[in-house]
């Protein structure tokens, strides 16, 4: 009895070990929201603003090597440069440059990632919408719309999808709906556009969902 006890213990303690190691934590560094928000300006165009958020998540991809959503959002940055270079060769050249760092990105992501939160939102499924956003932007010559559909899809059927905030899941299934729509798969795309209209009501997502679902008779 006496052994039965101590296994039962010894048990209990060890799966409680790994029930907390496990347990999803908060791991955004110190700079990352001031670094988001150069991001965000970095989007609404400008290569001052795109150089500052490209040297922001460097740093902090190079101080936190294992969260890969630092190197994509670097990598995103990157690709942003590109879009508001003068010349060709250098729209091309940061544009590779930003799709390499992401795609690298993605290929570190690990069940692992499902757990460490960025305000909230699991690593793995925000490293998948900043993937798919860049690349399913880039000009189709550059081949890199398809590793874009498989960031969303992956993302979509991930286990810790719905643990993301609201506008992250909303990001993701407008590029699925999307997807679906140029793809001619219309039962997804209604079944993506539904699923978005539920999510964000009254936003610029839903607004655009419900107007779609009425053009596809729903």
């Amino acid at each position: 009895m006496e052994y039965t006890l101590k296994t039962l213990v010894a048990t209990m303690l060890a799966t409680a070990a790994i029930a907390s190691s496990a347990a999803p934590q908060e791991a955004a560094p110190d700079g990352f929201s001031q670094a988001h928000q150069q991001f965000k300006a970095a989007m609404k165009g400008g290569s001052k603003a795109s150089d500052a958020a490209i040297a922001a998540f460097s740093a902090l991809a190079a101080a936190n090597p294992s969260h890969p959503l630092l190197a994509a959002y670097e990598g995103a940055a990157t690709a942003l440069k590109g879009r508001n270079a003068m010349m060709p060769w250098d729209k091309l050249k940061y544009a590779e440059k930003g799709a390499n760092a992401i795609e690298k990105a993605l290929a570190q992501l690990t069940p692992e990632h499902d757990e460490a939160l960025f305000n909230g939102t699991p690593e793995s499924i925000e490293t998948r919408l900043v993937a798919a956003n860049t690349l399913l932007s880039l000009p189709g010559f550059m081949n890199r719309g398809a590793g874009g559909k498989r960031a969303v899809q992956a993302a979509i059927d991930s286990k810790v999808f719905g643990q993301a905030s609201p506008q992250v899941r909303a990001g993701l299934l407008n590029l699925a709906a999307s997807i679906a729509e140029d793809e001619k798969r219309s039962a997804d795309e209604i079944a993506y556009l539904r699923q978005l209209a539920a999510i964000t009501p009254a936003s610029k997502y839903s607004t655009a969902a419900e107007a779609r679902l009425k053009e596809l008779g729903q």
